[in-house]
């Protein structure tokens, strides 16, 4: 809408440059004492071949009087082109009578200008609005400090472009329509005001926000109360006198506008560029200088044109007339530096936006082109060929083909195109897609992590990874599998598989609702979950994996090598690859829900039982080994009451892993119910299991889990045994050596706890 409304202001502005260059005469005026004052006379044009001056008085124009600035347009407005006009002139004190012949060539050079320098601001305005509705705050998150600074930057930039694009579009100059001259002349004054605000607002943030603007956040609020107020004083001051006709001010409309146009813009230029400038000087990266530099190069002549303008002005020396279409060239500098900043320093990330969007624009526009030449001729040659006969009947059908062949030629083009002009996006989206293939061979969900996380760092060339995987049963989010890479100051840091979140966290609300990623620092600010991460990385990137818009997990990815910031294509892909990845996991978590335990990831009770039975029928057939453990955690109780019991499930969970870590790729091991764990030791007999018995009771007494308040928690384990070699030569069940080896456990608790039974020397 605000495209179709600069255009029109366009076509406005060109249809007035007809009408009002014919009643033209030359000169800029403002509201006198008694009457309207020449400010300035332009050489050459009809009020010079008159006489006028500067400081003349216009009384009457044509035998009308002229108080005001709408009584001289109304008798602008009412002059015949190229009719000799008498004029009225109070001179230094004299009145006298002059002749002008109105009527000027309209000036197409400054309207041709302005045109192609709206344009490019409306350009830059639609790829950063672009910018903003696809991607997230990540494109200029260089520091912590700048966390957020992009998406900010990118909307600040719209709104800017927007404005300029307007100011430059309105119709300022309009001659015999007093209702639409004034409406203009206010919104220039409203929207210079609002530009200051945002111009300065966005320089501060170029390249990302800086440590004196976070400790001073009351800054950016001086910012627009200086601009919008500047430029809506001066709206009110001018409307009230020009259109209400009030003095409600001391001082004039004539006045504030020239305090605006002599002291304001000047200075606006001058702090904007002070800004750019000290970005440039300061930021520690290259890239962001050489943002900084190339839009400080953008804004200079701006500067210069400003100063040259004020001082000129002041001095009472008015510029030359060809002077004037070079505001427009050195606004035209502004976008010209953008697109250099968005080509070289991926400045607001913007340069496949723009590839992408010319390219395809091209591509549908020549589609719509073949489509409707076709159709056309088709249409004509069928009629021809057919001299009448059933050719409604032929064209329609041809019609009706070429529709339904148009989008699918639409889409291969498009794919052509993106092989052709966006090699390596495919090429990253077909790694990715592998990706996602390979995992289900796996198999199972921990090695599933490992190589996703494992990937996810070569892939993106990123420090860390890290994925936590949902349990429906318990709601709570566990960390599945972590991974870093590099050394001493470049070195990732791994996640605490420790730490249990629960679904209900905001933060990861947040991050459902969202449905794409997010910078950590904005889950951390509302989550105490998420803060119980210590290791998670601020400059990263927490992608929701979403499964029918439930959130069964979190893929954490660490800061780029380099600090370099996460472009919005690989956002975009690594959303793109959460869908995938979440289907997968969602299948297999299912898959396995049936044979594995929830919170330990054990296997449950009657897959044990199962694995059992078949261990002990292999064992008597073949004559070989085989011995049981039941494990019991010792005062478990005491652990739930103290802390609670999501902090039990954590240590539950850790004593677990620490188990099945130990244990040998062919034993197994299951949760035989509560704080109980069964374990299945093939081709072992009693030595051999009291050995690795006792290896696991000295693991699970030395390890600790951080609870919230700080402390560490942790339990002992006792251990009872069951083997077959105490009795051989005789038939024994599943039952039988389950119960002995419960008899084991409960001579183990007696004994003390914390110790193995039977204890072989």
């Amino acid at each position: 809408m605000i495209f179709l409304i600069t255009g029109g202001l366009l076509c406005l502005r060109a249809a007035d440059a007809i009408h009002s260059g014919q009643r033209r005469i030359g000169v800029n005026t403002e509201p006198g004492a008694v009457a309207v004052k020449v400010t300035s006379v332009l050489p050459g044009l009809p009020a010079d071949r008159g006489g006028l001056r500067a400081g003349d008085e216009i009384l009457a124009i044509d035998g009308r009087p002229v108080h005001d600035q709408e009584d001289f347009q109304l008798a602008a407005g009412r002059l015949h082109p190229g009719h000799p006009t008498p004029y009225r002139v109070l001179r230094q004190g004299n009145t006298f009578d002059l002749t002008i012949v109105p009527g000027v060539s309209p000036r197409w050079a400054p309207f041709v200008i302005d045109g192609v320098t709206v344009l490019c601001f409306l350009l830059i305005a639609w790829l950063a609005f672009a910018q903003t509705s696809q991607t997230i705050s990540q494109t200029a998150a260089q520091t912590p400090a700048g966390r957020g600074a992009g998406d900010l930057r990118a909307r600040l930039l719209t709104a800017f472009s927007l404005a300029v694009a307007a100011e430059l579009a309105l119709p300022v100059n309009i001659i015999g329509n007093p209702p639409m001259f004034f409406a203009a002349r206010t919104a220039f004054y409203l929207l210079t005001g609002l530009q200051m605000g945002l111009e300065l607002h966005l320089a501060s943030l170029i390249p990302d926000r800086p440590a004196w603007l976070v400790r001073r956040p009351w800054v950016v609020p001086l910012y627009y109360a200086v601009g919008l107020g500047s430029g809506t004083f001066t709206a009110v001051t001018f409307v009230s006198e020009q259109v209400l006709h009030l003095k409600i001010f001391p001082w004039s409309a004539a006045a504030i506008a020239t305090l605006l146009s002599e002291v304001g813009l000047p200075l606006w230029a001058v702090g904007v560029s002070v800004l750019l400038g000290a970005q440039a000087l300061r930021t520690p990266q290259p890239a962001g200088r050489q943002q900084a530099g190339l839009v400080l190069a953008g804004i200079f002549p701006w500067l210069l044109y400003s100063l040259a303008s004020a001082v000129s002005q002041r001095v009472g020396w008015p510029l030359p007339a060809w002077t004037e279409p070079l505001e427009s060239l050195v606004l035209l500098c502004f976008p010209v530096a953008l697109f250099a900043a968005i080509y070289r320093t991926h400045l607001f990330d913007l340069e496949l936006v723009v590839r992408r969007s010319l390219v395809y624009t091209i591509l549908t526009g020549t589609l719509i082109l073949v489509f409707y030449a076709t159709l056309g001729a088709g249409g004509a040659l069928f009629s021809n060929l057919l001299e009448g006969r059933d050719s409604a009947w032929v064209v329609s059908g041809s019609t009706l083909v070429l529709g339904l062949l148009f989008s699918p030629l639409r889409r291969a083009v498009q794919r052509l195109i993106d092989r052709r002009f966006f090699p390596e996006r495919q090429a990253l989206r077909q790694r990715l897609v592998a990706l996602a293939g390979e995992l289900p061979a796996f198999g199972k969900l921990p090695l599933m992590g490992e190589h996703l996380v494992a990937r996810l760092i070569a892939i993106f060339d990123v420090r860390s990874a890290g994925l936590l995987l949902a349990n429906p049963e318990t709601g709570l989010l566990g960390v599945l599998a972590t991974a870093a890479t590099g050394a001493g100051e470049t070195a990732g840091a791994a996640l605490d598989r420790d730490v249990l979140l629960p679904l209900d966290d905001p933060g990861l609300e947040l991050l459902r609702r969202a449905q794409r990623p997010l910078p950590p620092s904005q889950l951390t600010a509302r989550s105490t979950a998420f803060q119980r991460l210590p290791d998670l990385d601020p400059e990263g990137l927490a992608v929701p994996l979403l499964n029918q818009d439930q959130l069964i997990g979190v893929i954490l990815v660490g800061r780029k090598e380099g600090r370099r910031a996460y472009p919005a294509e690989e956002v975009d892909l690594l959303n793109l690859l959460a869908h995938h990845v979440a289907t997968v996991f969602e299948n297999a978590r299912l898959f396995e829900s049936a044979t594995y335990e929830s919170l330990t990831g054990l296997l449950r009770r009657e897959a044990i039982f199962g694995q059992l039975d078949k261990e002990l029928e292999r064992a008597e057939r073949y004559n070989r080994p085989l011995t049981i453990a039941m494990a019991d955690l010792d005062y478990f109780k005491e652990v739930n009451d103290r802390y609670g019991h999501l902090a039990g499930d954590t240590l539950l969970k850790r004593i677990a892993q620490v188990i099945a870590g130990a244990l040998r790729s062919t034993d197994w091991i299951g949760r035989y119910g509560g704080e109980e764990f069964l374990l299945v030791l093939p081709e072992t007999d009693m030595a051999g299991a009291c050995s690795l018995a006792e290896k696991i009771r000295a693991l699970v007494q030395t390890t600790r889990v951080s609870m919230e308040d700080g402390a560490l928690a942790g339990v002992t384990l006792s251990i009872g045994l069951a083997s077959l070699d105490e009795a051989p030569g005789r038939k024994i069940t599943a039952r039988n050596l389950i119960a002995a080896a419960d008899r084991s456990l409960y001579e183990a608790k007696n004994g003390g706890r914390n110790r193995v039974y039977p204890l072989v020397a």
